[in-house]
């Protein structure tokens, strides 16, 4: 497979023009980190070089079965609580675990490009699930209903959406069950869960959900949008017994130990509430910035309840010259205006996606770009 992963080469775009490009794409104002967990982190560097223990893993646990608790009021045994490297070693494992070559797999789209990319190196049948974006980008499940010769393995869902910013609703995840069956896993990455503006947040773990239905149930949670701690932030899957144990057991072999600096920074993360109710007073502010400024040259943002987007669908026509694709457009935008933002071509929908996390000079640059831009 000779796909890159897009974020890469964004990133070496922007790197090309040495700081000359109005980043959106990326996002490159960084949120500090809670100052008593950074003063702790450089007081205890050495312990990036022990393995973490036993003691702590289950101090981590603990702590993520807290947080799933209090915001989100899911009560799961810590047991069913596995720590991982990073978001996408998690993915890895949950595919490695849960899939066998030939069964088919749903993914929403527009949606983190990441699972579908596992999925298809472990030679899954990957099927996609269009978000409608006049239902609140839920999944559209009639053409899928109407012609399924079987039930899929797994559904992966990517709710808050990255990069729509919709949250999942309860009517989603019942019309997913007409879908499904018991062999059925749920997945959901559930990266940008917390940062939910206006509603409760969502987990597919809730009794609600996992005691009504007929399959297992999968979530992954991490902290990179939260708290940026670079390599060594930690994630975790959250879920049903049977999978869990699996992931765990696989766990043992797919990677070296987390260091015992990942565990207990990651842990002290996991009991800052504090933390979440002060990204979810910034993210809104900023968003609501960028949307006005998008809207006054000329973009026609969605709302953005959750998340740390702005979605736009993609203009027909740029400085008078026509567009045909999401693709089309972001390069268009770069190379004529300097301006990076994400492109998401869908079958039936493109859509360009910017980043909240611009820098104020940035938003002030990209106001002035109306007049050149003329967008139709």
């Amino acid at each position: 497979m000779t796909t890159r992963y897009p974020f890469s080469a964004i990133k070496e775009k922007l790197a090309a023009r040495h700081g000359k490009a109005m980043d959106f794409a990326i996002g490159q104002r960084r949120i500090p980190l809670p100052a008593a967990i950074d003063d702790w982190i450089r007081a205890h560097l050495d312990l990036a070089m022990k393995p973490g223990t036993a003691t702590e893993a289950k101090a981590f646990s603990e702590a993520a079965a807290e947080l799933l608790l209090r915001e989100y009021g899911v009560d799961i045994a810590p047991q069913y609580i596995t720590p991982t490297p990073g978001g996408r070693a998690a993915m890895s494992a949950f595919v490695a675990c849960a899939l066998e070559p030939g069964q088919l797999v749903l993914v929403t789209e527009p949606g983190y490009p990441a699972f579908a990319r596992l999925a298809r190196h472990r030679h899954a049948r990957i099927l996609e699930l269009e978000l409608d974006p006049e239902q609140g980008f839920a999944p559209d499940l009639e053409s899928f209903a109407a012609a399924a010769q079987e039930a899929p393995r797994v559904i992966a869902l990517n709710y808050p959406n990255n990069p729509t910013g919709a949250t999942l609703s309860l009517q989603s995840i019942a019309s997913l069950q007409r879908i499904s069956s018991p062999a059925t896993i749920l997945f959901n990455d559930a990266t940008y869960g917390p940062l939910v503006y206006g509603e409760q947040p969502t987990s597919i773990l809730h009794a609600d959900v996992a005691n009504t239905y007929d399959m297992a149930f999968v979530e992954l949670h991490s902290f990179s949008k939260l708290f940026p701690i670079g390599p060594v932030a930690a994630s975790f899957l959250a879920g049903s017994a049977a999978t869990m144990d699996d992931v765990t057991t696989y766990s043992e072999f797919a990677w070296s130990p987390l260091s015992s600096l990942q565990l207990q920074a990651t842990t002290l993360c996991l009991r800052n509430a504090e933390r979440l109710h002060e990204l979810r007073d910034f993210f809104p502010r900023q968003l609501e910035q960028l949307t006005t400024t998008l809207k006054s040259i000329g973009f026609a943002p969605y709302p953005a309840p959750s998340g740390v987007y702005a979605m736009c669908p993609t203009p027909a026509s740029i400085a008078g010259k026509a567009v045909a694709s999401a693709a089309e457009a972001a390069a268009m935008l770069m190379d004529n205006f300097d301006l990076a933002v994400v492109p998401w071509d869908a079958p039936r929908h493109s859509y360009l996606r910017f980043a909240a996390l611009y820098q104020p000079e940035d938003l002030e640059r990209l106001a002035l770009l109306g007049d050149g831009l003329q967008l139709a």
